[in-house]
């Protein structure tokens, strides 16, 4: 195996890490939506709960940024080896390039979309406490 690949190879791990994590934080989200409609439910819950649901987002955001990096590290050496092997693998490498650069362009998306989800999600929660 070329060492390029290798760390493209803990992506898939990486993925299901981001895909429990994403379940924990739906999960937290409901259940504070659910406090939030309750009367009788205090403040400081709802405020531990939104920082158990932070510190998960960012979590994610870590995730993803480790995600790209490996990503990034894939697409460097593989676009040094493409330039130092020119053989008939050439087309099978360059296709192999644009796949991680595609990867990384999601990654650095994901990872926006992510931080503006803890922020938003972050600041509705606080509303919704705050209107009473």
């Amino acid at each position: 195996m070329d060492n390029w690949v290798i760390p493209l190879t803990l992506l898939p791990g990486i993925g299901m890490m981001i895909m429990s994590t994403s379940n924990l934080a739906t999960a937290i989200s409901t259940e504070i939506n659910n406090l939030l409609e309750r009367q009788d439910c205090k403040p400081e819950l709802i405020q531990k709960k939104i920082s158990q649901m932070s510190l998960l987002n960012v979590a994610m955001v870590c995730l993803y940024i480790s995600a790209a990096v490996f990503a990034v590290a894939g697409l460097i050496e593989g676009i040094f080896e493409l330039r130092t092997e020119m053989h008939d693998g050439t087309l099978h490498q360059l296709l192999l390039v644009v796949g991680i650069a595609a990867l990384v362009i999601a990654s650095l998306l994901l990872i926006t979309f992510s931080i503006r989800a803890v922020r938003i999600k972050h600041n509705q929660f606080l509303n919704s406490i705050h209107k009473d």
